[in-house]
C-alpha cells in the first residue's frame, strides 16, 4: 500500500445544495401570478393592499384627533362670578375651564389655539362650521299646492271663497286693534295717613304721569340717632319725618325736579315688627308694580348700622352720608333678574362716582347671597343711604346726588 507523502495537501471537496424552485407562499402568490390557495383569486383587492399595516400614520392621526377632542369638548359658559366691585366698577373675568387656565399660563388663548389647529388640520373647521341642511319641505309642499290650486291653503277665507264664489263679493271688514283695558283706579291708591311727608300725606305719592322709578322702604321705622330723643331705646321711630320714609320722599322730589316721574310707597312695612317686614314689603312691591306697570327701576331705601366714619364722607366740601348699592344673587334662592340688577347698579355707581367722588361706601356695590325681594322684576336695587349715626342733613345731601345719578341713568336709558 502506497503511503501518501507527509507533505501532500489533502483534497477539498465542496458540497453545495442545488437550488430548487420554491413554492410561493400564499401571501405572495399574487406576485407570481398564481392563484391563491383553494382556487382563483378570492380577494381582488389583495394586490393593492400595503405590505404592512400603517401604524405610524394611524398613530399620528390619532394624536391629532385626540388634541382636537380636547379643544372641542364642551366648555361651560363664562357667566362671571358675582363679587363685590373693586377698582373699576364691573365684574372681573375669570377662566372657566382648565383649558383656559392652561392656555393663560402659556401666554395664549383658546381662540389662537383653535386657529393654529385649523391651519394644521383644515378639516377641523367642518366641526365648527354651521350646517344648513334643513330642507323647507313644508314650505315647498304648500307653495306647490298653492300654485296648483291658486289659493293659499293657509288662508281659510281663500279656501271658502274658492268653494263659495259669492263670498268673493262680500267686503272684508277689518276690526280695529283692541286697546288695552284701563283698570279703574283703586281707592287704596288715594289713601292718606297723618304724619307722612309731602303730597298731602298720601300713602302712595305720585309725582308725574307714568312713573319710571318706584320707591319703597322695607324697614320703614329705621331712623337716625341725632334726630331721636336722648332716651330712645333703639334707632327706630314712627315719626315719619325722622325715618327713611323722609329720605325716600326727598329722593322722589329730586327725581321729579330732574324730570323723572316717580311714585313712592309709604306703606308701613314694619307694622308687624322687624322680622315680618320683608314679607310685608314683598306684597307692597308687587302692588306697586301691578298698579304702576310703567316702573322700570324699583328702589328699596335703607340705612345701615355701621360706624359713623364708614358712612360719612366729605363730598364737594360738605359732610355727606355715603351710599352703598346692594344686589342680591341667586346662591340661596332663585333670582332670575340678578344679572340685570347688577348691570343697573353698575351704571348708577359709575354716575355717582363721576358727579360725587367719595360718596360710594367701600367698593360701591355689595353682592350678597340673599334676594331681598329683588326677584320680582329687573332693575330692582336695595340702597343704603348713610347709617344710624348720620344726621338728616347728611342724608339730604346724599339723596340729592343719588337723584342726579338716577336721572342720568334714565336719560341714557341704561335700565332694563
Amino acid at each position: 500500500m502506497h503511503r501518501p507523502s507527509r507533505w501532500r495537501r489533502p483534497a477539498i471537496i465542496w458540497i453545495r445544495r442545488a437550488k430548487t424552485a420554491r413554492k410561493p407562499r400564499s401571501s405572495n402568490r399574487w406576485k407570481a401570478g398564481l392563484p391563491l390557495a383553494g382556487g382563483p383569486h378570492k380577494d381582488p383587492f389583495r394586490p393593492f393592499l400595503p405590505k404592512r399595516f400603517p401604524w405610524t400614520s394611524l398613530g399620528l392621526y390619532g394624536l391629532v384627533l385626540g388634541m382636537a377632542a380636547l379643544v372641542f369638548i364642551k366648555v361651560p359658559a363664562r357667566t362671571g362670578t358675582a363679587v363685590p366691585v373693586t377698582g373699576t366698577i364691573g365684574v372681573p373675568r375669570q377662566a372657566s375651564s382648565w383649558l383656559d387656565r392652561s392656555l393663560h399660563g402659556w401666554q395664549g388663548d383658546s381662540s389662537s389655539f383653535l386657529s393654529w389647529l385649523a391651519d394644521g388640520v383644515p378639516l377641523s373647521r367642518l366641526s365648527t362650521a354651521p350646517r344648513h341642511r334643513a330642507w323647507p319641505v313644508r314650505a315647498i309642499i304648500m307653495t306647490a299646492l298653492a300654485d296648483i290650486s291658486g289659493v293659499r291653503l293657509t288662508s281659510l277665507t281663500g279656501i271658502l271663497r274658492m268653494e263659495i264664489p259669492t263670498l268673493a263679493q262680500t267686503p272684508v271688514v277689518v276690526s280695529a286693534k283692541p286697546q288695552p283695558k284701563v283698570l279703574p283706579r283703586i281707592k287704596e291708591q288715594d289713601a292718606v295717613q297723618p304724619g307722612l311727608p309731602g303730597d298731602h300725606e298720601r300713602i302712595w305719592a305720585e309725582l308725574g304721569a307714568k312713573p319710571i322709578v318706584g320707591i319703597y322702604q322695607t324697614h320703614s321705622h329705621e331712623s337716625f340717632w341725632p334726630s331721636l330723643p336722648k332716651n330712645s331705646p333703639t334707632a327706630y321711630s314712627t315719626d315719619w319725618s325722622q325715618t327713611v320714609v323722609q329720605v325716600g320722599w326727598w329722593l322722589a322730589q329730586d327725581l321729579h325736579t330732574d324730570g323723572v316721574p316717580v311714585v313712592q310707597s309709604r306703606v308701613d312695612n314694619m307694622s308687624q315688627g322687624l322680622l315680618p317686614s320683608y314679607n310685608e314689603s314683598y306684597h307692597t312691591a308687587r302692588r306697586l308694580l301691578r298698579w304702576y306697570p310703567s316702573v322700570h327701576i324699583l328702589l328699596d331705601i335703607h340705612r345701615s348700622e355701621k360706624p359713623l366714619d364708614e358712612t360719612t364722607a366729605q363730598v364737594h366740601g360738605v359732610s355727606t352720608a355715603r351710599i352703598l348699592l346692594i344686589v342680591g344673587s341667586n346662591k340661596l334662592l332663585p333670582n332670575p333678574y340678578w344679572h340685570q340688577n347688577l348691570e343697573l347698579a353698575i351704571h348708577v355707581a359709575h354716575h355717582l362716582a363721576a358727579i360725587a367722588p367719595g360718596i360710594l361706601e367701600g367698593d360701591g356695590i355689595d353682592m350678597v347671597p340673599y334676594r331681598y325681594n329683588q326677584q320680582l322684576a329687573p332693575g330692582d336695587i336695595l340702597i343704603e343711604v348713610g347709617g344710624q349715626y348720620n344726621t338728616l342733613a347728611q342724608e339730604r345731601y346724599a339723596v340729592s346726588d343719588l337723584a342726579r345719578a338716577l336721572a342720568m341713568v334714565v336719560r341714557d336709558k341704561q335700565y332694563p
